[in-house]
């Protein structure tokens, strides 16, 4: 019969063209944007199947072709629901879903009207850059954007690993930004603009950064598409534009909802609470009257659409038929830490809640560093990334796009450009320039004034005198010719009152028009015809604004770092030199003890003289001896140096601050990123601590130091050294046959270009040295050793040959080192190189060494010698490739592991055959392989075999055969002695294992293990490093069990040499909370990442935070933030405001 006209135009048209199944945003006929016709991908499928067999199919259901039996689906899901017969999808079900997207189409056709609206209205508002610099009147976002790097360590999360294709397709100018080797980068809107882009994230970066701007441009991105405008292209990318979906951006200050969700008016018992219950309650009652993000979305959209109607039923309707962007800033600006842990767990909640109902929700949130982020990255649904500085290549791109909005002559513009490249280069200059807000700041002094500020503070202040002295001369605001200090002043009371309310969390950073007037009225008590220059002042601020600007309906600084600037000032104004509780040391140290206060203790030490400067030293000591250990003290140490504050100064006044930064620990977490913005570690600049540091680290590295520290000072040290500090030679000249001095020089990468007594000492070194830690050869690597002394190469090689083939890499290209190290694990491998990967290797300048009879080259040719036609299949090829192998490798690990590649489908016979009549290594080898796949299932003869393994390389080798050859009742029988061998292993041979055992489990070579029942009666009880490689061979059953296994066992695998540690974290956690105590002594086993989460750790004691803190080589990174993170929590609510502080000591009444 077919489907009816009448019964096809109904589906159709109240599907909406779209596929019906939930979170589908397919569109069901696609125009192109170029060319003619459409293509129709929309597909009428039956609920209720139309013959026998079919999905669904009902006898007693006649009317199949009838609009009811019908549901519009999109290929894959019309597959979907059919397949297994339609087992899966219920008749109810398929009714109910397109019940759903009928009514869900329907009201989303109604809201388009006051989607528009909302669009068009933010779009307008949002299109003005928020910092309005002088000279620049109104310029968009579009007009002044340069794309910011943003950048995270490469923990294998999907996002990283989506920034790392990014980089490698496109990877602009990120190599002159210092970042750890784990470090990965693209461009903030390369990223979250890109069509491949899922999830949410978190921007964090330092103030003037342009957290911000990225979210401001990406929503502007949003909207100029779904409102046909020709703007905001992207860097042009018409392929980005196309691909990209055009989403919802909804933008929310975090400081304003913060204030709306805590001030309900229908809060229960919503009588004035006590400021320190606001302050210190954790608000987690379910009754407690905050109101949810999502309200606080569905209000602000209902502002901003006119006489339209926006209701909450609309956002679920919106979120299941449109791709969503939710862009939250300011998190760090909710001043509250109470208050902002509320925010943040509401964001996580959020997310939670709106996630399953969503068809495309992308959260990103941006604040500053020091933010509390755990309740969001706990989640691993909030990765986070980091904003890095300003690239050279960027910076003259923002040069560019700033001469252009400032309409600059041709005579300006080259004269601009030519006094910013030639200045670039200096170490003050290169520093302020790091940042889109300086920069613009700089830019424009340099306009002017043809001014190049110094330091960070001084920057500000002549950009303020700059902006007030134009609106004085061009009689913009003629109460600045003869009340000028006073305009001053009042900008510096407002931005003070604005800080402490916003501290106290009574105020979201702006102040309306009666307080306007109510506080100029109270600050100019006293002075003559006082309500008279209120009344002007108010004017002047309402109707000219000068410093501030109106936003819904209020007054606020144009960004936060100006009110910042004027904060300080007000403080370093009105503060003497002397007093009791109220001097400007008393200041400075309560500054220095409040975070939230940190950029205003920044600009307020840039005011300070130079004597003050120099005694900054007493200060930190002071402030340190309260708060230690935490290192808030250490990060501002670092920061002002950075700011350029010591300038000038003396070395040892310099050499102070660098002491404060670097003493005892402060050099780990230094090297750790905890203070750099960016969390790369620690690079200190010419003239700002850089020589400084070289000095106090040789002095550490030639004394007596842990192992962790030593490499942490090694590390610091080679990224603060120049070519004139001459590393190599002060190392050599501090030789001596140790460990420590080996694993120092190596990170230092002082083995190149040796000289003959070098070269001796490194011979006698390697012959006399041997640690369980690290293997030399990966010493040697990392050292960049790039000789061919064949006494150290044979040294090498016969370390790969006991077990070192495997986890070593090089990048030094193509030196003798490099090859011995990619061909011992091919050959381990038992890899089957190809013509086209043989040629890979030989186009990486090594093809001139084939010919040559050097000791390199000849393993060279070696690995690459396979019979012609090579059939992998065949006992005479192989045995042809492994007497070759044999020749250049002898007896050992490398040979045995070659030999254990031979597939399976060979039988043991012909395998037999290989050795026969050939050399003694090779018919050692096939002899054993043979005998470990002839016994499988032989339980003696593997006891015997294991007892008999005397050394650490035969261990390996047979620990290897047994987990990868041996049958599970072999395995459990000998589970004790398989459990002691495993634990036998120093650390580097164990990584070699898990290495191994995992390349072998991905290339099928392994019979998977079947313990789950073992493991679950007990008949077997395994250490945790021994669990672990039980889960890398086992079956899937076997996998899931050894998770609850390794929960109580999991400090035993992070200390066994484990080479990543966070999936074994992931495996651990089933439903109990892993006990922190497991994690300590696992810092190299668990690089910093998205692993450690307050769903699956233990709570963490005080103590314990002290314990982490005072000695955090004991700990993983990311445990020694979360110790940082709890004392500064715990400290911050015990603290007065600094409010308080300033009322108790009568910092700014008149008689003090």
């Amino acid at each position: 019969m077919g489907i009816a006209i009448r019964d096809r135009k109904v589906l159709w048209a109240r599907a909406h063209n779209q596929c019906a199944y939930p979170a589908c945003l397919q569109e069901l006929i696609e125009t192109p944007e170029i060319g003619n016709g459409s293509t129709v991908l929309g597909e009428e499928a039956h609920i209720r199947a139309q013959s026998p067999g079919g999905a669904r199919y009902d006898p007693e259901y006649a009317e199949v072709d009838s609009y009811e039996n019908l549901l519009l689906l999109c290929p894959t899901h019309h597959t979907l629901i059919d397949k297994d017969g339609g087992s899966r999808f219920t008749v109810a079900w398929l009714l109910e879903i397109k019940s759903d997207h009928e009514r869900q189409q329907k009201r989303h056709s109604e809201l388009q009207t006051a989607i528009r609206a909302y669009l068009g209205d933010r779009y307008h508002a949002e299109d003005i850059i928020q910092f309005q610099q002088v000279d620049i009147h109104g310029p968009s976002v579009d007009s002044m954007f340069v794309d910011v790097p943003i950048g995270g360590r490469r923990d294998g999360t999907a996002v990283t690993e989506f920034l790392a294709q990014i980089a490698d397709a496109d990877p602009g100018d990120t190599a002159e930004l210092e970042m750890p080797s784990d470090f990965v980068v693209a461009g903030a809107t390369q990223a979250l603009l890109h069509p491949d882009w899922v999830g949410n994230a978190v921007l964090v970066g330092g103030p003037g950064q342009g957290k911000s701007t990225v979210l401001q441009y990406v929503c502007q991105f949003h909207r100029a598409r779904r409102l046909g405008e020709d703007a905001y292209t992207a860097g042009d990318l018409d392929l980005v534009r196309a691909a990209t979906p055009a989403r919802f951006p909804v933008r929310v200050d975090l400081r304003k909802y913060a204030q709306w969700a805590e001030a309900n008016p229908s809060r229960p018992n919503k009588g004035k609470r006590s400021r320190r219950k606001s302050r210190d309650s954790h608000w987690d009652g379910v009754n407690d009257g905050w109101r949810s993000l999502e309200e606080y979305v569905v209000e602000d959209i209902g502002r901003h659409i006119g006489a339209n109607k926006f209701e909450a039923r609309d956002l679920a309707v919106l979120l299941a038929t449109e791709p969503v962007l939710l862009a939250l800033d300011g998190l760090d600006e909710v001043a509250s830490l109470p208050l902002r842990e509320r925010v943040t767990k509401e964001i996580a909640g959020v997310q939670a809640r709106l996630s399953p109902i969503a068809a495309n929700l992308v959260i990103l949130v941006a604040t500053r560093p020091g933010s509390s982020l755990r309740p969001l990255t706990g989640t691993k649904s909030f990765p986070v990334l980091l904003l890095q500085r300003l690239t050279q290549g960027l910076r003259l791109q923002y040069l560019q796009r700033w001469v252009a909005v400032s309409k600059l002559s041709k005579e300006s513009s080259e004269r601009l450009q030519a006094a910013f490249m030639d200045n670039q280069s200096l170490p003050h200059i290169n520093e302020l320039a790091s940042y889109p807000m300086q920069l613009a700041i700089l830019l424009h002094l340099l306009h002017r004034r043809q001014l190049l500020p110094q330091q960070r503070t001084e920057l500000y202040r002549e950009y303020l005198k700059t902006f007030l002295d134009r609106e004085q001369t061009e009689d913009k605001e003629p109460l600045l010719g003869n009340q000028r200090r006073v305009v001053e002043n009042t900008h510096a009371f407002l931005a003070w009152y604005i800080q402490t309310k916003a501290e106290q969390g009574e105020s979201s950073g702006a102040i309306g028009r009666d307080q306007l007037r109510t506080l100029l009225r109270e600050f100019l008590a006293g002075r003559n015809e006082e309500l008279k220059l209120a009344e002007t002042l108010y004017s002047a601020i309402t109707s000219r604004v000068l410093c501030l600007v109106e936003r819904d309906d209020a007054f606020e600084f144009e960004v936060q770092s100006l009110r910042e600037y004027f904060a300080a000032w007000y403080i370093f104004q009105n503060l003497p030199p002397k007093g009791n509780g109220n001097s400007r040391d008393d200041g400075l140290d309560a500054l220095l003890e409040r975070p939230y206060w940190a950029n205003v203790c920044r600009f307020f030490i840039g005011m300070l003289s130079d004597g003050e400067v120099r005694a900054l030293r007493d200060n930190f000591r002071v402030v340190d001896k309260r708060v230690s250990p935490l290192p808030i003290i250490r990060s501002m140490a670092a920061t002002i140096l950075n700011d350029r504050t010591y300038e000038g100064h003396t070395d040892s006044t310099i050499r102070d601050a660098v002491n404060m930064v670097l003493d005892g620990p402060g050099v780990l977490l230094a090297e750790d990123g905890l203070f750099d913005g960016g969390g790369a570690p620690l690079r200190l600049g010419e003239r700002a601590g850089r020589s400084q540091a070289v000095a106090h680290l040789k002095e550490r590295l030639e004394g007596n130091e842990s192992s962790v520290r030593r490499d942490a000072i090694a590390s610091c040290l080679r990224g603060h050294a120049i070519p004139e500090d001459d590393l190599a030679s002060w190392w050599w000249s501090q030789f001596d046959l140790s460990p420590d001095w080996f694993g120092s020089a190596s990170i230092l990468g002082i083995f190149n270009a040796l000289g003959g007594v070098q070269v001796s000492h490194l011979r006698s070194l390697i012959s006399k040295v041997d640690q369980d830690s690290e293997w030399y050869t990966d010493l040697l690597a990392r050292g960049r050793y790039d000789g061919g002394d064949l006494e150290i190469l044979e040294a090498a090689r016969r370390e790969l040959n006991d077990g070192a083939a495997g986890s070593t890499r090089s990048d030094l290209g193509k030196t003798d080192l490099t090859i011995l190290i990619e061909c011992a694990e091919i050959t381990a491998a038992g890899t089957i190189l190809r013509a086209p990967q043989a040629e890979d290797m030989l186009s990486r300048g090594r093809a001139a060494r084939l010919n040559s009879d050097s000791f390199s080259s000849r393993i060279l040719r070696a690995t690459l010698t396979f019979p012609d036609n090579f059939d992998s299949s065949s006992p005479v090829d192989w045995q042809e490739r492994l007497l070759v192998l044999a020749e250049v490798w002898g007896g050992g690990y490398v040979l045995r592991r070659a030999v254990s590649a031979i597939p399976e489908s060979i039988d043991n016979a012909a395998i037999e055959s290989m050795g026969r009549n050939t050399s003694r290594d090779l018919s050692e080898a096939v002899a054993t392989e043979v005998a470990y796949r002839a016994n499988r299932g032989n339980s003696e003869w593997w006891r015997t075999h294991l007892e008999s393994s005397k050394g650490p390389c035969d261990r390996m080798i047979a620990i290897l055969a047994l987990f990868e050859r041996s049958h599970a009742k072999v395995f459990i029988e000998l589970s004790d002695i398989i459990d002691k061998m495993v634990g036998t292993l120093a650390p580097k041979r164990y990584r070699i294992v898990e290495h191994t055992l995992r390349r072998d489990a991905v290339a099928r070579r392994v019979r998977p293990l079947a313990l789950q029942e073992a493991l679950r009666t007990k008949q077997i009880d395994l250490s945790g490093r021994a669990l672990w490689l039980v889960r890398i061979v086992g079956s899937d059953a076997t996998k899931k069990r050894v998770g609850p296994e390794l929960e109580t066992k999991l400090g035993d695998l992070l200390r066994s040499g484990v080479t990543d540690g966070r999936e074994a974290v992931g495996a651990a956690y089933t439903k109990r909370k892993l006990k922190l105590a497991a994690f300590k002594h696992a810092r190299q086993a668990l690089p910093p990442g998205s692993w450690a989460s307050d769903a699956i750790l233990a709570s963490m004691t005080l103590p314990l935070a002290k314990e982490i803190l005072f000695e955090p080589e004991n700990w993983p990174i990311d445990i020694v933030q979360i110790a940082s993170e709890r004392m500064l929590a715990e400290r911050t609510r015990r603290l007065k405001t600094l409010d308080e502080v300033s009322s108790t000591y009568r910092w700014f009444d008149e008689e003090k």
